[in-house]
């Protein structure tokens, strides 16, 4: 769905910028997409018609509209840039969407081999006689939830845990820890704000506002924190760039401190968006090169055992 979510924001901001009124425009861009995504548009379109907000009718569809999603496209209607926001919309599910494929695929393979690892173990004990068919397939299944327990137990920690709140913070915090992957989460989560933040910004709405709403985007409440002081100097006129927290890049700091100065503070957030996506791809890319080659290991050690048990019963008979 985010693909064709993004095609259809896409699709839209290019037709408002063309100057297509807001009503056919949804209705365009309803057609010829996926069941989901269509009947959303068509909601849109019939909210819209009897006079709504098209922010209010998109918030009562939380299976397709997020908050974020939300937000963005009231900000856009306040401030009548709502083309260009939508287009920025479609650019970030689309980011989104090329990020976590390339997490999956740094993950799909590992699952596969574990699979067939778990059939091909306990093969030696079947073929020595140790085991009967039952026993082989005893060892199967408990060489699968050897992995798959811990996996499900991780999965349902990430996204039971509340959205805020100090369980939050430390599962944030135990993930920026995780090597290779902790950077690239952590480049993901600077990335998500400077973005919301350009987006925002281009939206005429206020710097403290902008910062304020921007956080809760980061998608991680640690990285979240380091910009919390910056939210409050600003509300109390100081410049929003001293209170940036020192744990930043420093790179970032500083063309954010001249961005405020030059007063082209969107263009700045929007090249440091850019170059945080990119760092945090490389870093996914990382992830998926070398979390392969961590399971392989396992996976050798377990065969290595399994392979001295099975000779020294051979060399005992």
């Amino acid at each position: 769905m985010p693909k064709a979510l993004a095609l259809a924001y896409d699709n839209l901001s290019t037709m408002l910028d063309a100057g297509v009124p807001l009503l056919r425009s949804l209705n365009t861009v309803a057609s010829g997409q996926k069941p989901r995504i269509k009947e959303a548009f068509l909601a849109l379109a019939d909210g819209v018609s009897q006079g709504n907000p098209l922010a209010e009718t998109m918030g009562r569809n939380r299976r397709v509209f997020s908050p974020l999603d939300v937000m963005l496209i009231g900000a856009g209607e306040t401030s009548g840039n709502l083309a260009e926001l939508t287009g920025l919309l479609g650019k970030w599910h689309e980011m989104s969407r090329r990020m976590l494929r390339k997490m999956l695929s740094g993950m799909l393979l590992p699952v596969l081999i574990l699979t067939i690892a778990a059939f091909v173990v306990p093969v030696p004990g079947f073929i020595l006689g140790d085991q009967t068919i039952g026993a082989y397939l005893l060892s199967v299944v408990c060489i699968l939830l050897l992995f798959w327990i811990p996996a499900t137990i991780i999965f349902l920690i990430v996204y039971a845990t509340p959205k805020t709140g100090p369980l939050r913070r430390l599962l944030d915090r135990v993930v920026l820890r995780i090597p290779v992957l902790g950077r690239a989460m952590y480049r993901v989560a600077l990335s998500r704000f400077l973005w919301v933040f350009h987006a925002l910004c281009k939206a005429g709405v206020p710097l403290g506002e902008c910062v304020g709403m921007a956080i809760p985007a980061a998608g991680n409440a640690v990285v979240g924190d380091m910009f919390q002081e910056a939210a409050r100097r600003v509300r109390v006129g100081e410049p929003l760039g001293e209170g940036l927290s020192p744990r930043l890049p420093r790179e970032l700091v500083e063309m954010w401190k001249v961005g405020e100065e030059t007063g082209t503070l969107d263009e700045v957030t929007k090249r440091l968006a850019d170059q945080n996506t990119d760092a945090a791809e490389f870093w996914l890319g990382e992830f998926a090169r070398w979390f392969p080659r961590f399971v392989y290991f396992l996976v050798c050690l377990l065969l290595i055992y399994f392979v001295f048990v099975g000779y020294s019963r051979i060399y005992s008979i």
